[in-house]
């Protein structure tokens, strides 16, 4: 175990030196790899943000019924129990004209005005969760709903929640595409800084071979360089992603008392950071792996894939 540890020491130090030894090219080359990575890291923090912004959303498929100012209790009776008997009902919860009035107060920055009214402006109101398994069906109901005695609107939000669902879905695959996109482009990258270093020592490391050095041998000081590139290029990338949450969520601020609902921008998640870290580091690892195999098969002594 010593002798293990002493080789893979030995690698590492010799990774960190000669990227200390060009310290201009090396900083170039992480912050090139940074831009890229940073590119899917904004992508998931504003998916993120969205999500946060949406969570307080109704994105269920649901109807929104609206009573006369003038209906009674025997109204709202009758109504609920025509509401809940339609196949294409799947549940059904009702506002009051007080509570609906209590959430309008406490949610928006129209208090002191609501309070001054004399009266209640606002009706009685249920909202029906509907089953989305056919639009036609739904539109059926929410026309039959709007001719009942005492309704006075009826209003559907399905198509909405629908199209929004949608645009969710649509920005995690594009998400998806940009990360593996950029991921291969940051592999390939490292791969051809490393390539480039081996093509260099190539007597060097033809000399080591001929002395009884081995394919690890050769191979480990490059793949802990490559290691290095990734996981610095990853920890740029989310210094970078979280300055711009961070400028961003100051701009947003801003516009915040011109709107009811909170506007701020959520970085990522400690754990899905340390997991961007990885994965930085592993496509390192794995340019540095490819390039290096690549290189050594074209002039190891023996001819063979080492």
């Amino acid at each position: 175990m010593s002798v293990w540890l002493r080789l893979h020491g030995h690698a590492l130090g010799d990774a960190l030196r000669r990227m200390a030894a060009q310290p201009l090219g090396a900083a170039f080359s992480v912050l090139v790899l940074a831009v890229a990575i940073a590119l899917p890291v904004i992508a998931a923090v504003a998916l993120r943000s969205a999500g946060a912004l949406t969570s307080g959303v109704e994105t269920d498929p649901h109807v929104n019924v609206y009573l006369t100012l003038d209906a009674t209790d025997a109204d709202v009776k009758r109504i609920e129990s025509a509401l809940r008997s339609n196949p294409q009902t799947a549940s059904v919860r009702f506002i009051s004209r007080e509570d609906a009035l209590a959430e309008l107060k406490s949610s928006t920055h129209l208090a002191e005005v609501l309070a001054s009214l004399d009266r209640n402006p606002l009706p009685h109101a249920f909202t029906v969760r509907v089953r989305a398994d056919d639009v036609a069906k739904l539109t059926a109901a929410r026309e039959a709903w709007a001719k009942l005695p005492a309704v006075d609107q009826v209003v559907a939000d399905f198509e909405w929640s629908q199209r929004l669902r949608g645009w969710i879905r649509f920005g995690d695959r594009v998400m998806a595409v940009i990360a593996v996109v950029l991921g291969a482009a940051v592999t390939f990258i490292v791969g051809h800084l490393i390539r480039l270093q081996v093509v260099s020592r190539r007597e060097e490391i033809e000399v080591s071979q001929l002395v009884g050095a081995t394919a690890s041998d050769v191979r480990r000081p490059f793949l802990y360089h490559g290691l290095l590139q990734g996981a610095a290029a990853g920890a740029v990338a989310l210094v970078l992603g979280w300055a711009a949450t961070a400028w961003l969520g100051a701009e947003l601020i801003a516009l915040t008392p011109a709107y009811a609902t909170e506007l701020k921008v959520v970085f990522l998640s400690r754990e899905r950071i340390w997991l961007v870290l990885g994965l930085c580091a592993f496509l390192g690892l794995a340019g540095a792996w490819w390039a290096v195999g690549r290189e050594l098969r074209q002039f190891s002594p023996s001819g063979r894939n080492p």
